[in-house]
Formats: structure tokens, C-alpha cells, sequence
């Protein structure tokens, strides 16, 4: 390698790393500020927690990880992301359906979406469905785009008949009789049929009654079309999944640190942390928030394992209780 082309890598590398510090810092500064703007906010007197708890129904989920594909390049990570994210979900009360390798079949994933949730959530339910593998997206010769999610037989030349539609995907969310659905989509893909959103909203009693009000159908995604997602032993999944695990177990996705995760709080704390990791790498992947209905409402995760209970009342003397009594490479399309 010449002088030259050392130089230019160095320059890569130190352009990759200042826009990375640059994202974490305004990561951490839309946190302080959020913070400031929301840690007394109460509705009803209530902590937005307890608030939510009450309006939440019971949680479901449907967990797809597919590495041993049968007619597409396999993958290394995508299995373990997903048995990870089923652990997480389940330790916070969700009950959970798994679907790895040979079991994620098109007429499999269909049917536990389509059949088994529609007849087992009920109206103020709330329901996560997460995809590791592989997405494509497919342009038509007028130009419109159609993004697909491939089950482990499908085929890249016959994506319409071996594949998942985005339009699938949306029919099968307005189907569910959950109040709110998120998709977390672990690829890269476009052709997606609804609102793409960016920022997050200000906390304030206002939004939070609306979005635990209204029905809501939300999608998040690694990464935009023509973009790979990255998947590597530093950290043991892709790096997607890696943070979302982080952001929810560890509580970090919590930016303004009032217990509550809403979708869009979830995607800002994503959407820095995977484009500046991918940055680092000297690679580019930024990940999609998408709205995929016209109402208002959010998905809301816990930042915890399950709200805290409200303390119980001090005995009629006044005294207070007794306090005893996880090398890189671009894997997914």
C-alpha cells in the first residue's frame, strides 16, 4: 500500500471516528435535555410508567432468526440475535413465539401472524414482531419499490412468490386487534408503505396520553435499502441487535430517564448508536423508523422488566416502612 493510499485511509478512519464522537454527543446532549424538559412530568399524578402500566394489555411476541437459508448466502449471527431478543422480551413479561432456521418457513411465519396472533391478543394488547435475516427490495421497471422479508426458502428470483411483502406485512398489522404493534426488522431494505419518520417528539402530558390512547402500527429497521447490515464477534450479533439489547435491557434507550421507552425514543437512541458504530467500521447503516397508520398511537416499552409498583402507605401511626420489610462485516441485505 502506497503513501498515498495510507494517508487517505487515515483520513477515512479520523473522519469516521469524529462523526461517530459527533453523534454520541448530540445523542447525549438530546438526552440531558429531554431530561430536563420531562423528570417531574406526572398524568393523573402518576409517573408516565404507572401511567402506561394501567393502559397496557397483556404483551406478545414473535421472534424470527434465520441463519441456515436454504437458497440465499447464510448468515452467522441472525439466530443468536433472536434467541437474545426472545430472552429479553419474555424476562419483561412477554409471551413469546420462536421461529429459527428450518422452522421459518413462509407458510409458518404467515400463520403465526396471521392465524395464531389474531385469535389470541385482545384489544388493548401490545405486540412485537422482530426479523433476523436476510430483506430485499425489489424496484419495478415504472419504479416503485417493494421491500421483502425472506424466509429461510426463499428465492431472490421468485421474491414475490417465496417472500414476505411489505404490503403483507401491513395487512397482517391492521389485522391484529393489538393496540400497538413494532415490527424491529434486523436488515436493510426499502419499499416500505408508510411514513418515515425522524425525530422524537417532546414528552409532555399531551403526547402521552395520545399515544396510549390511539392504535399504533410502527416499523424500525438496521439499516435503508442499498445499505448492509453489519454483523461481527465484537459484538457477538449483528449490530443492530447488539444495541437494541443494550438500549432495553441496560435501560440506555431511556433518554430522558422517566421509565418509559416509546418506539421513537427507542429509534433516536438506535439510530446513533448503529450509524456511529457503523462509522467507526469506515461503513455507512442508519436505521428507519416508519409509521405504518394514520393514528397516533405508540408502542411503549418499560425501561425496566416491569414498571415499579406504587409504595405502599404508611401504617396509620405515621412511621415509614421498615425498608428490610455483550471483526465487523456487512451480512444482511
Amino acid at each position: 500500500m502506497g503513501t498515498e493510499q495510507k494517508e487517505m485511509r487515515a483520513r477515512k478512519s479520523t473522519w469516521a471516528f469524529a462523526l461517530a464522537a459527533a453523534l454520541t454527543a448530540l445523542a447525549s446532549a438530546t438526552s440531558l435535555t429531554a431530561f430536563a424538559q420531562t423528570r417531574d412530568l406526572k398524568v393523573d399524578g402518576k409517573q408516565p410508567a404507572e401511567f402506561v402500566a394501567e393502559r397496557t394489555g397483556k404483551s406478545w411476541a414473535v421472534v424470527i432468526g434465520i441463519d441456515e437459508y436454504e437458497k440465499a448466502p447464510k448468515l452467522k449471527y441472525a439466530g443468536a440475535d433472536a434467541k437474545a431478543v426472545a430472552g429479553a422480551l419474555a424476562q419483561r413479561g412477554f409471551q413469546v413465539t420462536g421461529l429459527y432456521n428450518a422452522q421459518a418457513t413462509r407458510g409458518n411465519i404467515l400463520g403465526a401472524l396471521g392465524d395464531k396472533l389474531v385469535e389470541q391478543v385482545g384489544e388493548q394488547d401490545r405486540v412485537v414482531i422482530f426479523f433476523a435475516g436476510h430483506g430485499e427490495t425489489k424496484k419495478a421497471k415504472g419504479g416503485k419499490t417493494t421491500g421483502y422479508l425472506v424466509p429461510v426458502g426463499g428465492e431472490a428470483s421468485a421474491l414475490a412468490e417465496t417472500a414476505i411483502s411489505m404490503s403483507v406485512i401491513r395487512d397482517l398489522s391492521e389485522a391484529l386487534p393489538a393496540k400497538h404493534v413494532l415490527f424491529l426488522i434486523d436488515t436493510c431494505y426499502g419499499g416500505i408503505a408508510g411514513t418515515l419518520g425522524r425525530s422524537m417528539p417532546p414528552m409532555t402530558e399531551s403526547y402521552l396520553r395520545e399515544i396510549t390512547r390511539e392504535r399504533g402500527r410502527q416499523l424500525i429497521t438496521a439499516g435503508g435499502p442499498d445499505q448492509r447490515a453489519l454483523e461481527g464477534p465484537e459484538w457477538g450479533h449483528s449490530v443492530f441487535t447488539y444495541y437494541l439489547l443494550e438500549g432495553l435491557e441496560k435501560g440506555l434507550a431511556d433518554l430522558n430517564e422517566d421509565g418509559i421507552i416509546p418506539a421513537s425514543e427507542l429509534y433516536a437512541y438506535l439510530d446513533a448508536r448503529v450509524f456511529g458504530a457503523a462509522a467507526l467500521k469506515g461503513h455507512v447503516q442508519r436505521p428507519e423508523r416508519w409509521d405504518l397508520a394514520a393514528e397516533k398511537g405508540e408502542f411503549v416499552f418499560f425501561s425496566t422488566a416491569r414498571p415499579p409498583p406504587p409504595p405502599p402507605p404508611p401504617p396509620k401511626g405515621g412511621l415509614s416502612p421498615d425498608p428490610a420489610s455483550r471483526s465487523a462485516r456487512p451480512s444482511r441485505n
